[in-house]
This record gives structure tokens, sequence and C-alpha cells, in this order.
């Protein structure tokens, strides 16, 4: 890989995606917001909300919540490239 070039998972940064992870029977919309080697930060309200549902008053005074979710609990991500991008590759 040449240096300089961004990884897959650096180009995910500001992409919306649909993500569904282990914890729920259902996916989420979102935007990732960063990435480490382990996992990313997804701004989500829908996610935001039934977390807020699952942890009670647990969450009451967090404003603005970014939830971190690890690649492990991952099931499946779903992100779209413009269509320029995904007509040339």
């Amino acid at each position: 890989m040449s240096q300089g070039l961004p990884s897959f998972k650096e180009k995910l940064v500001n992409t919306p995606v649909i993500v569904k992870i282990s914890l729920f029977s259902r996916a989420f919309s979102g935007t990732i917001t960063d990435v480490d080697d382990t996992g990313f930060c997804l701004a989500s309200k829908e996610m935001t909300s039934a977390l807020r549902e699952v942890t009670g008053g647990a969450m009451a005074n967090m404003d603005a919540p970014v939830v971190y979710l690890p690649f492990s609990k991952l099931e499946w991500l779903i992100s779209s490239q413009p269509k320029c991008a995904a007509a040339s590759a």
C-alpha cells in the first residue's frame, strides 16, 4: 500500500452508513465521525434513542452522545460511494 493513500477505514470518516450490531435486532443509520484500529464513532440519533431506552437515566445528562462501536460487534455495514466513484471502481 502506498503511503499517503487513505485506508478503507479512513475513507469511512464523515460517511453516512447503516450498521447492524449484535446488541440490537435492527439496523441504525448514522455518520461515522472517527475510526481507529479497533472500532469507530457513530453519530446516530436513532441509535442514541435506542440506547437511552436501554440505559434508562444513565444517558439523561448527555447532550450529544457519540457511540463508539468496536468492529468485533459489527454484523454488517452499508456505505454509499458517490455515483461517479462507484462507476469507475
